[in-house]
């Protein structure tokens, strides 16, 4: 009897695996957002390093993932209590511990006059982000507005009620479908508020 590969290859004898079959998974990356960043866009590059290219970031929540050092790092130096005092923020501590696990000693750090900081100064916008703010800041906002027939809805319940928005709620004949308390409020307070515009 047959084993399952073995009845493989006799129902399809000419299947064979390929380099093309292989690599058929690996597709060219192509960017199919924002026009400005498709046309400055190098496939050759990683997506981090064509975003910071870009002046873009590749997180929100800041650093993702790792970044390739070339140089391995140098082993931390010991430094003394008043260095490190110096060396931390206003609102910054370490807190030293024995082999228990017990807190020995806390070093605060003193409070660092504005004129003593240095600012670090921030990237230059790159082209791209610039033609991006320049894109987002000619974006159409679109508003919504009321049909006729909620704005007859509303205004039979406005005559009706009042703003008593729990008997609106019971009213089944006019609430026919059943929105909620807070649902009617806000449908109509912005009635009022176009009805107080126009």
């Amino acid at each position: 009897m047959a084993r399952p590969r073995k009845r493989n290859k006799i129902r399809n004898p000419s299947l064979k695996i390929s380099r093309k079959n292989a690599n058929k998974h690996f597709k060219k990356f192509r960017v199919k957002g924002n026009a400005l960043i498709a046309d400055n866009w190098d496939n050759k590059a990683t997506l981090r390093q064509n975003y910071q290219r870009l002046g873009l970031m590749t997180s929100l929540n800041g650093v993702s993932g790792g970044v390739e050092k070339l140089y391995p790092e140098e082993p931390p130096l010991v430094l003394d209590k008043e260095e490190l005092k110096k060396t931390l923020g206003p609102d910054e501590g370490i807190i030293e511990r024995d082999e228990q696990g017990n807190v020995i000693n806390v070093i605060i750090g003193k409070g660092h006059e504005e004129e003593d900081t240095e600012i670090k100064p921030a990237p230059a916008k790159t082209d791209v982000v610039k033609a991006l703010e320049e894109q987002a800041s000619k974006v159409y906002k679109h508003e919504k507005y009321q049909s006729e027939g909620e704005k007859r809805f509303c205004e039979e319940l406005i005559s009706k009620y009042g703003d008593d928005y729990q008997s609106m709620f019971r009213d089944i004949k006019l609430n026919v479908y059943q929105h909620t308390e807070a649902q009617l409020k806000k449908k109509c307070e912005k009635y009022l508020k176009e009805r107080n515009v126009s």
